[in-house]
């Protein structure tokens, strides 16, 4: 990619100090103060300049990890293969604080670049702001907001594939993907969470490179893909995921049931509805839900052939999926109470009612069963009774929790 740099005022970008956090503030004053450059950078102009509220403010600066420590005292460098450095301003909330890199392989420096299974290994090197905007993933998240000037650099036509909902790929996208895989992902879910057009070579080349996700650590991925699912638009994140072939690299053992039983589809589609409608809602959503959700066919499949029960059908579930994303333990107890509940929702007696609402996975439990019913007319009776016992266990719990409240205000 060619262009050259733009400029944009105050005036003309319309980012004012009141749309950045006041604290980025304290770590530019000093980075400033001290003779380095400080900038806004990243997904937090984006989402400015696209009208929504920037959930994080990352900076960027010319000065060194190393420097970067001295200038504050609570300040931690993290990182192996490239260095950052969080800023602590509390003991809870910190920024995370770049220094310029670049992929320009120097002088003095060792072999930078190296291909393993399909991928593109570069060891980054410190650069310029110039370099720095070059080696990001996407036009819309290569934009500096200078926070001395209030000037906004835009070296790779960002602001203009804003105005225009373009999603495009700075580097090649071929070139792109197999530097980082991962990309694949931000791409679809930037396209579906910003409501944007990926350009049709960006788009191509997932379908073509789909497999290379799998190179990609499996720890990473299963935080990657809550992102897509919790964007708020998680059903067309899914769909996408799909039509792009990366789905079925990602959960093989669902993608092979799937393509036979297109009632799971279904499934799939009605959960992430719900998921989405919650989001929106700003309602809390169990990161372990949609997980419970994409694995039940392999699980089902598991446990009609496994002599040894539930337990173990779980087990060889889990074990198969965490070759390609690893669920953490504390995730993986939440499906299982989800999943081994199901049954019990056949059952209406007072004994397992006071049993099942007992658990405080209940209300995921039932979630997952009444999205069930929604395609099963066999289990749709059974979630009637049970939308009316837990809207009366959620009244209950609610009159409680004022009681509580009213008697520690009147102590």
């Amino acid at each position: 990619m060619k262009t050259k740099l733009e400029q944009y005022s105050k005036e003309d970008h319309g980012i004012f100090q009141k749309d950045i956090d006041s604290d980025v503030f304290l770590i530019s004053d000093t980075l400033i103060g001290n003779g380095y450059q400080a900038f806004v950078v990243g997904g937090c102009i984006r989402d400015i300049l696209l009208g929504k509220e920037p959930k994080d403010f990352d900076i960027a600066t010319d000065a060194s990890p190393s420097e970067i420590c001295k200038l504050f005292s609570h300040a931690k460098i993290i990182g192996r293969r490239f260095k950052i450095v969080h800023v602590y301003v509390n003991e809870k909330k910190y920024f995370e604080v770049s220094t310029f890199r670049s992929d320009i392989k120097n002088k003095t420096s060792q072999k930078k670049f190296k291909k393993t299974q399909g991928m593109i290994k570069r060891d980054n090197v410190f650069g310029t702001i110039s370099q720095d905007a070059f080696r990001r993933d996407f036009t819309i998240n290569s934009l500096y907001l200078d926070l001395d000037s209030g000037i906004l650099h835009d070296y790779v036509n960002g602001v203009n594939d804003i105005k225009e909902k373009k999603l495009r790929s700075i580097k090649k996208p071929s070139v792109s993907y197999q530097e980082d895989p991962v990309r694949m992902l931000r791409a679809l879910r930037f396209e579906s969470k910003l409501d944007l057009k990926l350009t049709s070579d960006c788009k191509e080349s997932i379908i073509k490179m789909s497999h290379l996700i799998n190179n990609v650590s499996p720890y990473r991925l299963f935080d990657e893909i809550l992102k897509i699912m919790h964007s708020g638009n998680g059903e067309v994140g899914y769909k996408e995921l799909k039509k792009t072939n990366l789905f079925k690299y990602l959960f093989p053992y669902t993608y092979k049931i799937l393509k036979n039983n297109k009632i799971y589809d279904e499934f799939f589609t009605l959960a992430l509805r719900n998921t989405d409608l919650r989001v929106n809602k700003g309602m809390h959503v169990n990161p372990s839900f949609i997980y419970a959700v994409f694995l039940w066919p392999y699980f089902l499949q598991l446990d009609e052939i496994e002599s040894q029960g539930i337990d173990e059908a779980f087990k060889k579930t889990i074990e198969s999926q965490n070759k390609y994303i690893a669920i953490p333990d504390f995730f993986q107890s939440t499906i299982f109470t989800i999943w081994s509940l199901q049954s019990s929702f056949l059952n209406l007696s007072k004994r397992n009612i006071q049993y099942l609402t007992s658990f405080s996975k209940f209300r995921a439990a039932y979630d997952f069963f009444h999205i069930r019913s929604l395609i099963d007319k066999d289990l749709r009776k059974f979630s009637d009774e049970w939308h009316e016992i837990q809207k009366d266990v959620k009244s209950k719990k609610t009159i409680r929790g004022k009681n509580r409240y009213g008697s520690r205000r009147n102590k």
